[in-house]
């Protein structure tokens, strides 16, 4: 990324870029950040952008074949195109054949390491890849829009944000914009003002449930469960985040056993660290043997609702009973 502010400084380009990763935030920063130190967006005989595996490779071959209108440069960006997991034939070669004034931003979500196109870029372009990242580069970042807004958050508001938000680069930057226009003139950010205006009810509903199914509190997990019909949310989406919480307790049980510290533990299973002690209490009160039984009790009760032999709120509710009670 250094590489890219750098290009931008000394007005140096490299004919292909690639940007790939899991977080979109930083790929859509710097991709906008090289489309407008190379053209005018608005530009529409100069940039182009083509999107999704369904693109015309010949068009975009044609398009980048040409030389700019009246103007230095042209520029192409081409997004979630699959083609670094599929290439056609001779597309890189048609690619080196561009002329020198055709810059082409490639932006992907998944790569792989073995396709001729991404060795082909190891000698002409440039890639890299935009990763998410860590809790505590996040907390930095979150001083720093608010310091660059004049605004101070305390600490204990940090906690609650990203208990509430999570780590996405994304949702936390419009997040944030919402709580600057709350605070309007004030300084400082409370915790009171995040739970106002970031809180998603269902959310922090769904997440309570999930915790007073893993403390075996019966009772409190049925009057969660029965608050979230209310709140509309779908019996089935509610099933598959019970589902993905049993996976993330067996994955995060498995990196203590190894050993690894709260920092390794919550970059590699993707979770803040403050959360890792209420895994933990869940994780005591279940063994492998219960998790494994949990997913496939989760999987036997979706294959029941999808096929009409049980209702969806009954069989969930029924789910939520066993998981929770004592023993």
């Amino acid at each position: 990324m250094k590489k890219i502010m750098q290009d931008i400084k000394e007005n140096t380009f490299e004919r292909f870029y690639l940007l790939y990763g899991s977080e979109d935030y930083l790929k859509h920063q710097y991709r906008d950040k090289l489309v407008k130190a190379l053209v005018d967006i608005e530009d529409n005989m100069n940039y182009s952008r083509f999107e999704g595996k369904r693109l015309s490779v010949n068009e975009l071959l044609d398009t980048g074949d040409t030389l700019p209108f009246f103007a230095e440069n042209r520029v192409i960006v081409v997004e979630n195109s699959g083609l670094f997991k599929k290439t056609p034939e001779g597309f890189e070669k048609r690619l080196e054949n561009f002329p020198d004034s055709t810059h082409v931003i490639f932006v992907e979500s998944e790569v792989d390491g073995r396709n001729k196109l991404v060795n082909w870029f190891k000698k002409n372009g440039y890639k890299t890849e935009m990763k998410a990242p860590s809790e505590g580069e996040i907390r930095k970042w979150i001083a720093k829009l608010c310091k660059d807004e004049g605004k101070q958050i305390y600490e204990n508001a940090v906690e609650y944000f990203i208990g509430s938000v999570g780590l996405d680069m994304l949702l936390i930057k419009n997040e944030l914009e919402k709580l600057f226009a709350y605070v309007g003139d004030r300084n400082e950010i409370t915790m009171e003002d995040v739970r106002e205006i970031c809180v998603n009810e269902a959310d922090d509903t769904l997440y309570a449930m999930i915790d007073a199914i893993g403390n075996r509190n019966q009772q409190e997990a049925l009057v969660l469960y029965r608050n979230l019909l209310e709140l509309k949310q779908e019996p089935l989406f509610i099933l598959s985040q019970l589902a993905r919480n049993v996976r993330k307790m067996m994955e995060i049980s498995a990196l203590i056993k190894d050993g690894k510290s709260p920092d390794e533990i919550a970059s590699v299973a993707g979770v803040p660290k403050w959360t890792l002690n209420r895994y933990k209490t869940q994780i005591r009160n279940n063994s492998k043997e219960s998790f494994i039984r949990m997913l496939d009790e989760c999987a036997s009760t979706e294959a029941s609702i999808k096929t009409g032999l049980v209702r969806d709120i009954v069989g969930v509710e029924l789910l939520i009973v066993g998981f929770s009670t004592p023993g």
